[in-house]
């Protein structure tokens, strides 16, 4: 119930450009009921209460398809749980149905026309008149030209947008392919921290063998762990960690970096790999590199509700000249977001004052995987290429 809010929530916010395309079309589709039914030559009220009864019927179903049938159950191949769905909402139409055609019968609102009509679910008891294959027999062959059309149009505007999305991935994958031969890891953070090992281990400060294993660890993860469309959280927050304590290392006192993390997350729940360590970065490479005057870069980690809320902000020096954010890096991180996730499973909200520079990403979060079949295989090295060209900078 909680994934159904979240995406009602997602349907209520949207653009108010959507939400009139979605009123237009059920506009139509009202126009086309009241046309059908309007040759039936019943009194206004009958003719109205005819389309009041399938109009709410069909959008009921419809948003009940989008919402719920068609992502928890039938993209996850739940064939049974989809097939009740189906079998609930013929019955939902079917009981709208009988409770119409019983009130304008109750008030002797049925003409000689319609009354064979009505009375072939109104004969009996509610169960035949609903349940019973008389009824179903019956019932289906205005279900399947009501309430059907809507749902089938909706699932075959899914597949044309699911197969224009593969295109999209393997088109994308051919400009990646090139950025990943290219560099594996930012090379302005790469020579910077070696040069910084350098200085330490000639300075023979003890701090050295530590700035070794933390990049050692981001160059793993980077590497080899990251090769996979998904990865579990847990390993993408150290992953995360370590950068940060490379960087308390490199930086000691000068820099304050604070790290706040919720007590409990899901740590085996996934998301596409390297998506924050762009924007860590950025914080490093243009807030605190442009100013270690009274610098300081502040990352926070929660999860709601299978969201996963994600903010980086950092120090901006109002008298130094400003880096332009926003170019290759970011550039990419939303193009791999657009490409891995739907629309309503994300949001990414980049804000900059004279002062301050801050990135809050909302990520739903995928329940662990165990498949592992042909489909995820193939997925991976798409993925190990769009996330590892991450690492190429903010620039």
């Amino acid at each position: 119930m909680t994934e159904l809010g979240a995406r009602m929530r997602h349907l209520l916010s949207r653009p108010l450009g959507s939400v009139l395309q979605h009123l237009f079309w059920w506009a139509l589709f009202v126009g086309f009921e009241y046309f059908v039914f309007s040759n039936w030559q019943e009194k206004p009220i009958v003719t109205w209460g005819f389309v009041l009864k399938d109009t709410i019927a069909t959008i009921c179903s419809y948003y009940f398809f989008s919402l719920v049938l068609l992502p928890r159950f039938l993209l996850q191949r739940r064939w049974l749980l989809t097939t009740l769905g189906i079998v609930a909402i013929y019955y939902f139409w079917a009981t709208l149905c009988y409770l119409c055609f019983s009130v304008f019968d109750h008030y002797g609102l049925v003409s000689k026309n319609a009354y064979a009509y009505m009375h072939r679910f109104l004969d009996g008891s509610i169960w035949e008149g609903i349940f019973s294959w008389r009824s179903v027999s019956m019932g289906l062959n205005d279900f399947s030209v009501t309430v059907i059309p809507p749902i089938l149009l909706r699932f075959i505007r899914f597949l044309l947008s699911s197969g224009n999305q593969s295109l999209r991935l393997q088109r994308e994958n051919l400009s990646l392919e090139v950025n990943f031969l290219k560099a594996q890891v930012n090379p302005h953070f790469l020579f910077n921290t070696l040069n910084n090992i350098y200085t330490m281990v000639v300075k023979q400060d003890e701090r050295a063998p530590d700035m070794v294993e933390h990049l050692s660890h981001l160059m793993h993860y980077t590497v080899y762990e990251s090769d996979a469309a998904l990865v579990p959280l847990g390993q993408e927050v150290s992953f995360l960690e370590s950068y940060l304590e490379l960087e308390r290392l490199r930086y000691g006192q000068k820099v304050s970096i604070t790290y706040q993390k919720a007590p409990v997350l899901p740590a085996h729940y996934q998301l596409t790999p390297l998506l924050f360590f762009p924007f860590v970065e950025n914080a490093f490479k243009h807030g605190v590199d442009s100013s270690l005057e009274a610098s300081w870069v502040a990352v926070t980690l929660a999860e709601h509700e299978g969201w996963l809320e994600f903010e980086v902000s950092n120090s901006q020096a109002p008298a130094s000249p400003k880096s332009a954010f926003g170019g290759v890096g970011i550039a990419n991180v939303r193009k791999r977001l657009a490409l891995h996730y739907p629309a309503q499973e994300y949001q990414l909200h980049i804000d900059s004052t004279a002062d301050m520079y801050r990135v809050t990403l909302t990520l739903r979060l995928h329940p662990p995987s165990h498949d592992t079949g042909p489909a995820v295989r193939k997925s991976k090295r798409t993925s190990a290429s769009a996330s590892v060209t991450s690492l190429t900078g903010l620039e």
